[in-house]
Order: C-alpha cells, then sequence, then structure tokens
C-alpha cells in the first residue's frame, strides 16, 4: 500500500513538473545572404537592366573573409543584402567601413531608415539598424564607391533574439587605380 501511495505521489508531482516547462521557440543562427556583386550597374526605373561586370568571390578561411576581383577607383559597386533569421526576430544589422577608403550608401524603405543609428568616429563609419519586434528578414541594396587604392574592408553582421551568437560577413576588395588610355 505504501509503494502505491509514494508512486501515486511521485506520478503527481512528475506531472506537475512537467506541467510547468516552459515551451521555448526553436532557436536558429541569423544568416547573411548576398546577391551578385556588379560593377557600374545601369537602371531603368527600378529594374536593374545591365552592369559593366560582376565580380567574383573567393573565401579565405585562414583570415575567415571573402576577397572580391579587383576594382578601380571610381567604380560604383552594387550588391543587395538579405539578413534573415528564421523562428526569430531580427534585433540588429551592422555595416562598418573606413570612410577613407570608400563611400558606401543604401536604398531602404520608409521604415527601416526610421530604425537608422548611425555613429561615425575618425575614419570608420558603423552604421546600425534596430529593430521592433516582428521582423525577421529584411532586404536592400548597398553601393560603395573606393576612393583610395590598396584595399578596402566593410564588415556586415547580423543580430537576432536567438540564443545564438551575432553572425558576421567580412569583405576584403582590393582597389587599383584605372588604367589611362592610350589617346589616338
Amino acid at each position: 500500500m505504501r509503494k502505491l501511495l509514494l508512486f501515486s505521489i511521485l506520478a503527481v508531482v512528475a506531472s506537475a513538473m512537467t506541467s510547468c516547462l516552459e515551451y521555448k521557440e526553436p532557436q536558429y543562427s541569423p544568416q547573411i545572404y548576398g546577391s551578385t556583386f556588379y560593377v557600374n550597374p545601369q537602371f531603368e526605373g527600378d529594374s536593374l537592366v545591365g552592369a559593366q561586370d560582376s565580380l567574383s568571390l573567393f573565401y579565405d578561411a585562414e583570415d575567415d573573409s571573402y576577397e572580391m576581383d579587383t576594382v578601380y577607383i571610381g567604380d560604383t559597386i552594387m550588391f543587395a543584402n538579405t539578413y534573415y533569421t528564421v523562428a526569430n526576430n531580427l534585433v540588429a544589422v551592422e555595416m562598418k567601413w573606413d570612410t577613407t577608403e570608400m563611400n558606401l550608401w543604401y536604398l531602404t524603405t520608409t521604415e527601416i531608415d526610421k530604425a537608422l543609428y548611425k555613429t561615425d568616429t575618425v575614419g570608420n563609419c558603423t552604421c546600425t539598424m534596430r529593430f521592433n519586434p516582428g521582423y525577421n528578414r529584411v532586404t536592400f541594396p548597398i553601393y560603395f564607391i573606393p576612393k583610395a587604392r590598396g584595399g578596402m574592408k566593410l564588415k556586415l553582421s547580423v543580430e537576432s533574439d536567438s540564443e545564438f551568437p551575432i553572425s558576421s560577413v567580412l569583405f576584403y576588395i582590393p582597389v587599383i587605380e584605372k588604367p589611362v588610355e592610350a589617346e589616338e
């Protein structure tokens, strides 16, 4: 009889304990997806109708970065970036670059513009976009123009409300001067 009473009490306690467990949403690392990098894109309205060239990316495991094909000073480079979480919310997207190496700008919706916080330090620029809960995907094009010979770095990061850390990607872009065309 005592064993039956003991097992009954344990069963009640176990069911009470399991009913108190909190359901947690699945957790996923935030992701960054990029499109093709276009050199000197041409548009008709909102449609990309051509570009002088597209750039290849090469992964460098030693630096954990992506190196692009070489570009010229003054070229306009455009690519679309998607920041994405599966079941979680975006918290922030951050872009970092050196203002002495490149001019960078992006086209966004009014909603994203309202969420924009930009901080500048000497030579470096950090642009952070913070989002209200409910966003799990945002896509917008980024444009930049190399200003100096050498190598430019662009770091993109995304943070979500998941338990996983911030995801980042670093691009290294070699830049050279345009060759002088021979006069005829």
